[in-house]
């Protein structure tokens, strides 16, 4: 699914040198992309390196457990390609990724709808932050975080992405903001001690692993605490809440967005 986030024309493959090693073990997985299946994603993808060479090189000193992946990427003959064909699969590939071409670009993350547009009160709605003591998982540029930090004691901003990581604490030290603190992380893995934190939030991070990643987050949360799964505001129009959220107990709220979407958020009390 595209959402229209970035003209893909904008960017080149040299995004790819912004990427973490997971974002590259991630996406060198020719399964994974193309709902198109008229295209070809080893053949585009050998199309829009072929120009950039040392993408390949960074790739797989980056992450060698895609080196197999990249070794058959280079095996594509793309000798005698024009201009037009390398440019075409390289747009191909980076729209087809542009999720992850956005956590390369914060500034540009920033200004997607789902933050852009996203009102903290949804937020506020959900749970009391007062002298609480919160997780941000999958932080991204901050949307959860820095407003919890307007209310709450402390904040921890976990996020995977070293960019992203980068931009919140610029972001913290521009704003002398005292209570908030970013640091390395992901769901299924959060390097947290149990029975740490108040309130547990996300915001699109849930979904991949239901099972994994709740009961990641339920280990961090207090016995009475909350885990919070709060979206940002976009254009779709859901017609229900995730059934699997509302299977494992969580309460969902509904809400239309200023894009003319239909949001549901969630939230589940923690009982040990």
């Amino acid at each position: 699914m595209s959402y229209n986030w970035i003209k893909s024309e904008d960017y080149s493959m040299d995004t790819f040198l912004l990427f973490d090693r997971w974002v590259i073990r991630y996406i060198m997985d020719e399964n994974k992309w193309y709902n198109d299946r008229t295209r070809n994603y080893i053949s585009d993808m050998a199309k829009a390196l072929s120009r950039y060479p040392y993408v390949i090189t960074f790739g797989k000193r980056k992450a060698p457990e895609c080196t197999e992946f990249l070794n058959k990427v280079m095996r594509v003959n793309v000798s005698g390609i024009s201009e037009e064909e390398a440019h075409n699969a390289e747009t191909a590939i980076l729209s087809a990724l542009e999720t992850f071409v956005v956590y390369a670009y914060p500034e540009v993350m920033d200004q997607v709808n789902y933050i852009r547009n996203w009102n903290q009160q949804q937020l506020y709605h959900l749970v009391d932050f007062s002298e609480k003591i919160v997780l941000d998982v999958g932080a991204g540029t901050g949307r959860l975080a820095f407003a919890a930090a307007r209310r709450a004691k402390r904040v921890y901003a976990s996020e995977p992405c070293d960019v992203l990581r980068e931009y919140m604490r610029d972001k913290i030290k521009n704003n002398n903001i005292r209570n908030m603190k970013v640091l390395d992380g992901e769901a299924m893995n959060l390097p947290y001690e149990d029975n740490t934190f108040d309130i547990v939030m996300s915001g699109h991070v849930v979904g991949d692993s239901y099972d994994e990643e709740i009961a990641e987050m339920t280990r961090v949360t207090k016995n009475g605490g909350f885990i919070v799964c709060c979206n940002g505001d976009d254009e779709f129009k859901r017609t229900a809440p995730d059934n699997e959220l509302v299977s494992r107990g969580f309460e969902f709220f509904r809400h239309e967005s200023c894009e003319g979407g239909i949001i549901y958020d969630y939230r589940k009390r923690i009982q040990k």
